[in-house]
């Protein structure tokens, strides 16, 4: 079996204690304090559900664990994305030389200590348990957070899983040492780069301004301002997939927080918010149809973007 781009499993956290996380708006110029009168932690269930049942009805496997019951408040754990990663077997072929890879889950170091208590016991043992424990490798990298160095899984990286190319913005929470690290073990090829939000801040995760699907690749060129570092993107993007260049006010609508599901069937959809549909132009909507079979999976998430910070993107991890 050849390597796949997108995965027709994924993981989802339901939400505890949803609301602004004093911890991470400081980095993460997403967020916005919510008015007082707002039921924040009810209207972010809300959303969240119909987002479940939205990618349920087009038969999207998805595995979801229920909110945690011991009354630790983990604000942003329906976004799972940031501290764990899966890697097949076909992915992880001819890495450093060795024909026959095994299964890989990569573990990371979160940059806001509330962030850390969303590694929870029972979804690692789940994730453990997909794949016999002499065909799963384990890497670690958690130990990182006590030196200070943060790497937040595919919100750092957006991967190109079929070509091996590692695309990160570095940041205070995506360490450039420790990827290019992740990256030699994974026989990754890395591309770092500085990006820049419309506010001239840097961009905290990869994530919000980029996305690579099976055909195409969603980046707003426009946020990174070394011309060699925009040049070097491009060039390897477009070498394998048709780029779709959005605007830096598209990224304000999470139009690079987005990722491309498959159903069981095979059908390929791009998951994105309401916000991110209004916002993209009719012949990017155009390109993205002609590219995904499936066509469109979604949802009004106001509250989860605002508040959250985070898109739809955040709130799925691949199980690959």
């Amino acid at each position: 079996m050849s390597r796949q781009q997108s995965s027709k499993s994924i993981l989802m956290v339901e939400p505890t204690h949803f609301e602004s996380n004093a911890q991470a708006i400081n980095d993460n110029t997403f967020m916005n304090k919510p008015e007082e009168s707002i039921d924040v932690h009810k209207m972010g269930v809300q959303e969240f559900t119909r987002y479940y049942e939205a990618l349920i009805e087009k038969g999207v496997n998805v595995k979801l664990f229920q909110p945690r019951g011991d009354g630790i408040e983990t604000p942003d754990c329906l976004f799972p994305n940031n501290w764990f990663s899966t890697h097949s077997v076909e992915e992880m072929s001819n890495v450093n030389g060795c024909s026959g890879g095994k299964n890989t889950l990569v573990l990371y170091p979160m940059c806001h200590p509330n962030r850390r208590l969303e590694r929870r016991s029972n979804i690692i043992e789940y994730l453990k348990s997909r794949h016999s424990e002499d065909l799963l490798d384990i890497i670690d990298l958690t130990h990182y957070e006590n030196e200070n160095k943060f790497l937040e899984g595919t919100g750092s990286f957006v991967l190109d899983r079929v070509n091996k190319n590692a695309y990160i913005c570095i940041s205070q929470r995506s360490n450039k040492e420790l990827a290019q690290e992740w990256c030699d073990k994974l026989g990754y090829n890395l591309i770092s780069f500085q990006s820049l939000d419309s506010n001239d801040k840097i961009v905290y995760h990869t994530n919000v301004i980029m996305a690579i699907g099976t055909k195409i690749a969603v980046i707003c060129l426009d946020s990174i301002p070394n011309p060699q570092e925009r040049e070097l993107v491009q060039s390897t993007l477009s070498k394998t997939h048709t780029i779709i260049d959005i605007s830096k006010d598209q990224v304000n609508n999470f139009c690079g927080n987005v990722i491309e599901v498959q159903n069981e069937k095979g059908d390929q959809f791009l998951v994105c918010s309401k916000s991110s549909f209004d916002a993209f132009t009719d012949s990017q909507k155009d390109i993205i149809s002609k590219n995904c079979n499936g066509g469109f999976i979604t949802r009004e998430i106001p509250t989860i973007q605002s508040v959250g910070g985070g898109g739809i993107r955040c709130m799925i991890a691949e199980l690959n």
